[in-house]
C-alpha cells in the first residue's frame, strides 16, 4: 500500500483505534460463540435431547450461553444453563436420609421421621448412593475449541487493520 499523502497517514491513524475496538469486540464474540457452540455440541451427546430426565416434571433443559462484557478490556464469560453440574462432575458415595417429618394419616408422626421409597417397592429409613461418574461435556467442549480461539481473535484484528489501510 502506498501513502499518497500525509492525509492518508493522518486518516488512518484518525480511524485505527475505533476499528481496533470494534474487532476486539467482534473477536471475543466470535471466540465465545465459538467455544458455547463445542460446549452445547458436547452436552447434546451426553444427554440426547439437551433435558435430564428424571429431572422436574419434563426433565430439566441444559445448556451454555455466553455474555460479552466490557467495551475497552472486552471480556467473554461462557456458563451453562441449567443444572449441568449433575452430569458434568463426579459425584463420591453418600448417605440420603430424607428432610423433615412425615405425618401418617391420623396425624401422627411416623415412627422414626420420613421414609424413602424404595425402587424394589420397599421403604427405608435412609439409602446410600454408589456415586456417579460424570460425563464432562462443558470441559470436553472447552478442551475441543480453546486452541482455535486465539486463531479467530487475531483473524478479526488482521481484518480491521486491513479495512483501515485500504
Amino acid at each position: 500500500m502506498a501513502l499518497n499523502n500525509l492525509a492518508d497517514v493522518t486518516r488512518m491513524a484518525a480511524t485505527l483505534p475505533d476499528a481496533l475496538q470494534r474487532a476486539q469486540i467482534a473477536g471475543v464474540t466470535k471466540s465465545a460463540l465459538l467455544v458455547t457452540t463445542a460446549i452445547r455440541g458436547e452436552i447434546r451427546a451426553a444427554t440426547g435431547d439437551n433435558r435430564l430426565s428424571g429431572v422436574g416434571a419434563r426433565g430439566a433443559r441444559v445448556g451454555a450461553k455466553y455474555d460479552v462484557k466490557g467495551s475497552t478490556n472486552v471480556t467473554a464469560i461462557v456458563s451453562a444453563k441449567g443444572p449441568l453440574q449433575l452430569i458434568e462432575r463426579d459425584t463420591a458415595p453418600h448417605l440420603i436420609i430424607p428432610r423433615g417429618r412425615r405425618v401418617g394419616k391420623r396425624g401422627r408422626r411416623l415412627k422414626g421421621g420420613m421414609v424413602l421409597h424404595m425402587a424394589n417397592g420397599g421403604f427405608a429409613a435412609s439409602a446410600v448412593h454408589p456415586g456417579t461418574r460424570g460425563k464432562h461435556p462443558f470441559e470436553r467442549g472447552y478442551l475441543k475449541s480453546r486452541d482455535k480461539t486465539g486463531r479467530v481473535f487475531d483473524l478479526e484484528i488482521q481484518r480491521a487493520i486491513r479495512a483501515v489501510l485500504k
